[in-house]
């Protein structure tokens, strides 16, 4: 036998390939693929470009939420004892900062509030945070403006959330009132609530609008002195390089603090909303693959009606020497190479709308006229999309897999197939 002649004979060789491409490329008047095959080719690459763009939107919604709650709020929490002083809490925090993988330590005040504004009031929480530490909340749009920090006891300018800006009717250079729970201290006793007035500075932008209706920053002297807190840390705002290490950087901290802290990491805090997030994006992907898989299983009609319009070349091709293995090849190779380029189809389409995504928002507000995604109603700013490429790579797989494996079923009948039988009407 020759080299090429044994080359064309080798499983998935020469003449395998070329009889599933020709029977591929037939048309249907010559028994060709149906138009069957056609709509799973169609419905495979939808299947996988929705999978692909679902994901990606809620992976986008994931590292949104995380990046707005681990910039909003501390990766660790130190919770300062009453036993500490200022200058105590403030030589630990240096301490703490010294930690390997710890980036930033910040002394800060919060204290939740009323806010009052162009006749409108609402709550908020307030964190006195010092003008040095704004550059500790990298996730943070911060437009400080003027003022913030400078003057006696930090000045009287303050950053405002920009949703809760909206609420209120404010812009840079407006004013607006804060409402304190307790008042000024006397010797009989606390004065009743004390109120003050203040010059928005700039506008604080993290992507949530949750955490944009509610954050006023304020400058650390000043949140002192408005509630009644001097010499005093309420708790230290920890930064970390890795925000998933808090267990390790905790146990760290809790060593080297010289005095009882309390210690709370935004893992916990948030436990049952990343658990939310995790069984929403596992359920989802669950059900997408559903799907190809149900998508896919249209191929076997397509292969079963090819093996129908070719039983007359099967059964010639088994006369002449071809073994069941390799008709059982062919036709697994004709399913494959629909599934293959479905995949692909819908692998490439998919990381389009991805990649596009704000072009593809805009385009349906047009057509339907109305806000698709409206921030007030998904508590994002603007619709997210964060591809996953190992994630798109899976699907892919998963679709090809899923292809090849229903067309087993038919490619195997077509091997078992008695050539005596299929020409005894021919």
């Amino acid at each position: 036998m020759s080299e090429a002649a044994s080359s064309s004979a080798r499983p998935f060789g020469r003449f395998e390939r070329t009889l599933a491409w020709r029977y591929l490329r037939a048309r249907r008047e010559h028994g060709g693929a149906s138009l069957i095959s056609v709509i799973s080719f169609i419905g495979i690459a939808l299947a996988v470009a929705a999978l692909i763009v679902t994901m990606s939107i809620m992976g986008g919604f994931r590292a949104t939420l995380i990046n707005a709650l681990v910039g909003g709020e501390e990766h660790v929490t130190v919770y300062i004892g009453d036993r500490a002083t200022e200058g105590e809490a403030i030589a630990f925090a240096d301490e703490v900062k010294a930690l390997d993988g710890i980036r930033s330590v910040s002394p800060i005040l919060q204290t939740e509030v009323l806010v009052s504004a162009n006749s409108a009031q609402t709550g908020a929480r307030v964190r006195g945070v010092r003008l040095e530490d704004l550059v500790h909340y990298p996730t943070l749009e911060l437009n400080p403006g003027n003022g913030y920090g400078e003057g006696r006891n930090g000045g009287d300018t303050v950053l405002v959330g920009r949703f809760l800006a909206q609420r209120l009717g404010l812009i840079v250079g407006s004013r607006i009132t804060i409402f304190g729970a307790e008042g000024a201290a006397t010797p009989v006793g606390s004065t009743g609530g004390r109120r003050k007035e203040y010059r928005v500075g700039g506008l604080i932008e993290t992507g949530s609008v949750d955490l944009d209706s509610l954050y006023i920053f304020m400058p650390f002297e000043q949140a002192q002195l408005f509630f009644n807190q001097r010499g005093e840390v309420e708790r230290l705002d920890v930064r970390l390089n890795d925000i998933y290490a808090t267990q390790e950087a905790m146990t760290a901290i809790f060593g080297t603090a010289p005095f009882p802290v309390g210690l709370e990491d935004w893992q916990r805090r948030n436990g049952s909303f990343l658990g939310a997030l995790r069984t929403e994006r596992g359920v989802m992907r669950l059900i997408m693959l559903i799907l190809i898989t149900i998508t896919a299983l249209n191929i076997i009609t397509g292969v079963v009606m090819l093996v129908k319009n070719k039983t007359r070349d099967i059964a010639i091709l088994r006369t002449i020497g071809a073994g069941r293995n390799a008709i059982l090849r062919i036709f697994v190779m004709i399913g494959a190479t629909l599934g293959l380029a479905g995949a692909l189809t819908g692998l490439s389409l998919g990381v389009l709308v991805v990649f596009n995504i704000d072009s593809v928002e805009w385009f349906l507000n047009t057509v339907t006229g109305a806000e698709i995604f409206p921030a007030d109603i998904y508590r994002l700013d603007g619709l997210p999309a964060e591809l996953d490429w190992a994630e798109a790579l899976f699907t892919t797989s998963w679709a090809v897999a899923m292809s090849v494996l229903v067309a087993l079923f038919p490619a195997r009948a077509a091997a078992r197939m008695d050539p005596v039988e299929a020409l005894r009407f021919e």
